[in-house]
C-alpha cells in the first residue's frame, strides 16, 4: 500500500530515489522549487531551456543526476504547460505522468514539488492523494509544498489521516517539530478523495 507524507524540508534537502519538479512553459527564469533545484544543479535545467532542448510543454521530461546540494541522486523535471492554464484535470494529468515516470525509474521513494497554482491547495492535495492511491510504486511519495502552502498542507494531511476511510492509501500525519526521533508518525490507511477533494485550506 503506497504512503503519502509531507517532506520534512525543501525538496532539495530530501533523501529519496528521485526528486520531481514541474517545468512550466514560458517561465523564465525558473521559479520556486524548479529554480532552487536548478541553482543546486549549476543551471543545468536553465541551459537545456535556453538551448530549446526543453520548453516545459506537457509530456516533456528530463532526467538529471543529482549531486551538488541535492540529496536525491536523480532529478526529474516534468513539463506542466502554462502555469496559468492549469486546472485540476491538467494537474492530475501532470501528477499521473510524474508518478509513472518515477515508477519507470524503479523509484521506491519519490519527493514531488507541489507547485503554487490557481487550483486551491486542498484540491491540489486531493489530486495528489488520489493519484498516489492508484499506484504500487513508488511505495512512498513525499510532497514538498512551497512555504506559503506549508501550513495548510500540514493541516490538510493531519485531517486526512484522521478521516481515513477508504482502503488503498496510507497517509502519514505530519509530526510536530521537536518530536523525538523514533516517535512514530501517526499513520492511517485509506483516505477518501471524494470527501476531501476541493476543500481549500487557503
Amino acid at each position: 500500500m503506497p504512503q503519502l507524507a509531507l517532506a520534512q524540508g525543501p525538496i532539495e534537502r530530501i533523501r529519496a530515489d528521485v526528486a520531481v519538479v514541474p517545468l512550466f512553459a514560458g517561465e523564465r527564469p525558473l521559479r520556486a522549487a524548479a529554480g532552487r533545484v536548478d541553482w543546486r544543479l549549476c543551471g543545468r535545467l536553465s541551459h537545456l531551456l535556453a538551448a530549446a532542448r526543453l520548453t516545459g510543454a506537457i509530456g516533456e521530461a528530463v532526467l538529471i543526476p543529482g549531486g551538488g546540494g541535492m540529496c536525491a541522486p536523480r532529478v526529474l523535471g516534468v513539463g506542466a504547460g502554462e502555469r496559468d492554464a492549469i486546472d485540476a484535470a491538467l494537474f492530475e494529468r501532470w501528477v499521473d505522468d510524474a508518478l509513472a515516470r518515477a515508477r519507470g525509474l524503479s523509484a521506491r521513494r519519490a519527493v514531488i514539488a507541489l507547485p503554487e497554482l490557481a487550483v486551491p491547495l486542498g484540491e491540489r492535495l486531493g489530486v495528489v492523494a488520489k493519484c498516489v492511491a492508484r499506484i504500487a510504486l513508488p511505495e512512498r511519495v513525499e510532497i514538498a509544498p512551497e512555504p506559503i502552502d506549508t501550513p495548510g498542507a500540514v493541516d490538510w494531511l493531519r485531517g486526512a489521516a484522521r478521516r481515513s476511510r477508504v482502503e488503498g492509501l496510507e497517509i502519514a500525519a505530519p509530526v510536530d517539530p521537536g518530536t523525538p526521533q523514533g516517535a512514530a508518525a501517526e499513520t492511517t490507511t485509506a483516505w477518501s478523495s471524494q470527501e476531501s477533494a476541493g476543500r481549500s485550506t487557503r
